[in-house]
């Protein structure tokens, strides 16, 4: 973990990864983000997007004792094309808040998409730290959603 500290703000930085991400998963829930249970994102009926490559997961107690498992859910879409992309591996930590950036993908105007309705979601893996919220930022910075850790 890398900390910079400036005057009376702590910055800090710790990592952050991703466990799954899918198309088709948390049917008919809302857009936000909640903390899960690995056993939760296990037993989600997902239908995973992009590589098949192992995804990390949290398999003992030390690792539950390490790390947070949330889900962010970009909520009902009208076809494929949507979904949730990690910006980076870093978790932004200013002093009681952490920041997770992820970009929202949309498909682009006149592409050839599924015609299906679909719930985009990815699961990120999140290092415990000096920290007790969670903002899930977009691109451009707009925080989109805000999660209490406690």
């Amino acid at each position: 973990m890398v900390l910079v500290v400036s005057g009376c703000n702590t910055l800090a930085s710790s990592a952050v990864s991703v466990l799954d991400k899918g198309y088709i998963c948390s049917v008919n829930q809302p857009a936000g983000a909640q903390l899960v249970s690995d056993s939760e994102m296990k037993q989600s009926n997902s239908v995973s997007i992009g590589d098949s490559s192992p995804k990390p997961s949290v398999d003992n107690n030390t690792d539950r004792d390490q790390f947070w498992i949330i889900r962010v859910n970009m909520g009902q879409q009208p076809s494929g094309g949507y979904g949730l992309r990690l910006l980076s591996e870093q978790l932004d930590i200013t002093a009681n808040t952490a920041t997770v950036t992820l970009e929202w993908l949309q498909p682009k105007p006149g592409s050839v998409q599924m015609q299906a309705l679909t719930y985009p979601c990815i699961y990120l893996k999140l290092a415990k730290s000096d920290y007790s919220q969670l903002e899930i930022a977009d691109q451009e910075g707009e925080i989109r959603f805000q999660l209490n850790l406690n």
